[in-house]
């Protein structure tokens, strides 16, 4: 499929009724066509420092298996998730979504230098905003993130101050990794902008072929199936106890967090055992919670990868036992090869409340969206209108 840019109607579309929102994405992943596009948007001196030596674009450094891309998701030229054409064919018309959260996937928080990925995530910031925001976005269906490196925590300040007010941009982005779990408070900087500008921070776990699998408590892993296994809901389990023990959500009492591509059903005995602990030795620390009823006020799910099992009404009892209907977001992935579809992101056996909810609703009030849109080509396409 060739690329191509779409414009914006000057004019919107009279006489059709509103479409009532039902399926939200919170996990679209879109790139630059190639490095060579985002270099006009990195400030200098970094233009000027062999920076493409530094980078890897194209997550080629290691010999393991990546996360690779659907088989029809790879356009004819650039790169996977770079053809806006592609990409809303089959998020608007493919699968009923009405709006993708999108996720810049191959520059967060890749290198070592904190200064440098500074200065990829505002490249990034600024090409998403001019490109998926603008150009790509006649539909008005996508959504954007203000990626940051928590390296850097004072950029990271600096781009959220500089975004908060664009229209496009509803949330933070992070990666999983930093130096110390994130209710150190070396991160309160970020987390005080990000409640200051009613921004909720999704936290999407990064690593594969251009770097070493990832640390265990007990040691680095080797293999891809190790780390894809292990590592989000490790990452994740770590940070929900260090920002309950270390009184961010207490500082920040408004601050939510989206926790993308980790699984979900592992939280529940994880909080439960928490739970048992802070009751005998509660005093080590202020808590004016809970462990749970901070998990329920403060953090949320994405579906993908969604847990299964041979006996669906085993599946949706856990789901309806761990809140799913509360906590959950649908997340489809896209365009990476373990891509979920809406239509099979969910127990069968789930109440179908829970679903709505899951599938749109949870988002709506995460993001702050409206619940209807202006129907277009898509839905006259599918005949939806």
């Amino acid at each position: 499929m060739t690329t191509t840019t779409l414009a914006r109607p000057e004019v919107p579309e009279g006489g059709l009724d509103p479409i009532d929102v039902k399926v939200i994405d919170t996990d679209v992943h879109v790139e630059p066509r190639s490095f060579e596009e985002l270099i006009d948007y990195i400030d200098a001196p970094w233009k000027d420092r062999t920076l493409k030596a530094r980078v890897p674009f194209r997550r080629a450094g290691f010999t393991t298996f990546d996360v690779a891309g659907r088989m029809d998701a790879y356009p004819t030229t650039g790169d996977l998730g770079s053809d806006p054409d592609m990409v809303a064919g089959h998020l608007f018309q493919d699968d009923p979504i009405d709006y993708a959260i999108l996720l810049p996937w191959s520059l967060r928080g890749f290198t070592v230098d904190p200064a440098l990925d500074t200065a990829l995530v505002k490249a990034v910031n600024q090409w998403l905003s001019e490109t998926w925001l603008s150009k790509y976005n006649a539909e008005n269906r996508y959504v954007g993130s203000i990626s940051v490196s928590v390296e850097d925590p004072i950029g990271a300040v600096r781009e959220i101050e500089k975004w908060a007010g664009h229209p496009g941009f509803k949330q933070v982005a992070i990666s999983h990794y930093g130096p110390r779990p994130f209710g150190h408070p070396m991160y309160d900087p970020i987390w005080e902008a990000a409640a200051r500008h009613g921004l909720p921070v999704s936290i999407h776990f990064k690593g594969g072929a251009t770097q070493p699998l990832g640390w265990t408590s007990t040691g680095p892993l080797q293999y891809f199936v190790e780390y894809h296994s292990l590592i989000a809901p490790m990452a994740y389990a770590t940070h929900i106890a260090s920002f309950i023990c270390n009184g961010v959500l207490d500082r920040h009492a408004g601050l939510q967090f989206l926790f993308l591509e980790g699984g979900f059903l592992w939280y529940r005995p994880f909080v439960d055992r928490m739970t048992r602990h802070w009751q005998k030795t509660g005093q080590e620390f202020s808590a004016a919670k809970t462990p749970q009823q901070y998990v329920l006020d403060h953090f949320r799910f994405a579906t993908q990868p969604v847990e299964e099992a041979t006996d669906p009404q085993h599946i949706a009892t856990l789901f309806e036992e761990a809140n799913a209907g509360d906590l959950l977001m649908f997340s489809s992935d896209y365009p990476h090869y373990d891509y979920d579809p809406p239509s099979k992101a969910l127990p069968r056996a789930m109440e179908d409340e829970a679903k709505k909810k899951i599938m749109a609703g949870n988002a709506l009030d995460f993001f702050k969206l409206p619940k209807t849109r202006p129907a277009d080509r898509f839905d006259r396409k599918e005949g939806r209108v």
